[in-house]
């Protein structure tokens, strides 16, 4: 062993700490898969980025690290194709756009999306707030009535009770249901702005929740029926307010956990700048 060692011009003890840093990379890459996998467990398709980022005070190493390891042990995963969809005919203006967002209550994005459960397409609601990335409501139904989307939306309110939405602006695409005078009645009696997309781009915040929710959640539960969806997406939503990482948040925090530090004073200079093409030199990301 002494001669392999001087042949190779190597110390006893520079052996032995190699050794020691190759059973702690070991030990390293062991932790981290095992962190990573229980993260999974939860978050189905969470990136391997935002997986260090959920659990960056366990984790043995840094970032860069810690997302090369997970690629490199199968953790990838694929993103679905974004759609981008060309609105006809103005509705209504949309006010949101190059805004200046310094505070929640300033804009909700709200939308709809379709989910397959027990033979059937349901239709699932969500109210976000822009600033925090908050679900603040959530509503199943079986139809796409302008009066779902009115319970959803009291919903948010009724969450927010005690808050300030004087300056609130309600931001929603061009579909019949925000158009209707159930919805727009609603916005009024509530002395609340109404915004509207022309582009799906335009309502991009509330689109990728849509997208997360039903592609990284719900898609990994098992639901056969409106009950059981409506647990999965109760579910889903609990998650992802309270631990799913954003990267368009200080810190890469969740939502919730960016609302309690901003509550004691933290982030004081955050701010969202609403895309605009008049204005950015960027294309919009929302993660």
């Amino acid at each position: 062993m002494k001669l392999m060692l001087d042949w190779q011009n190597i110390s006893r003890q520079g052996a032995h700490q190699g050794i020691a840093r190759l059973n702690q990379e070991k030990r390293d890459l062991l932790k981290t898969v095992e962190l990573a996998s229980e993260v999974r467990e939860q978050h189905n398709q969470m990136g391997c980025r935002d997986i260090h980022y959920a659990v960056r005070e366990q984790m043995p190493r840094g970032r860069d690290w810690t997302e090369q390891v997970l690629l490199n042990c199968g953790f990838r995963v694929k993103s679905s194709p974004r759609s981008f969809t060309v609105a006809g005919v103005t509705i209504c203006s949309n006010l949101i756009e190059g805004m200046n967002i310094t505070a929640p209550n300033q804009v909700w994005q709200t939308d709809i999306t379709y989910v397959w459960s027990g033979g059937r397409w349901y239709y699932v609601s969500f109210v976000i707030d822009v600033y925090t990335r908050q679900i603040l409501a959530s509503r199943c139904s079986r139809d796409l009535s302008a009066a779902s989307q009115v319970r959803c939306l009291a919903k948010a309110f009724a969450g927010q009770k005690g808050e300030d939405t004087s300056n609130l602006v309600v931001h929603t695409d061009r579909g019949v249901q925000y158009t209707s005078a159930e919805f727009t009645g609603y916005l009024g009696r509530r002395e609340v702005r109404h915004s509207m997309a022309h582009y799906a781009w335009q309502n991009a915040y509330c689109e990728r929740v849509n997208r997360t929710i039903k592609h990284n959640y719900l898609a990994y539960y098992t639901t056969d029926g409106y009950r059981s969806l409506c647990q999965g997406v109760a579910k889903a939503v609990r998650l992802y307010n309270r631990s799913k990482p954003h990267r368009g948040l200080p810190k890469k925090l969740s939502p919730n956990q960016f609302i309690k530090e901003r509550n004691q004073g933290g982030h004081p200079d955050y701010r969202v700048n609403i895309w605009s093409p008049l204005t950015a030199t960027n294309r919009l990301h929302v993660n």
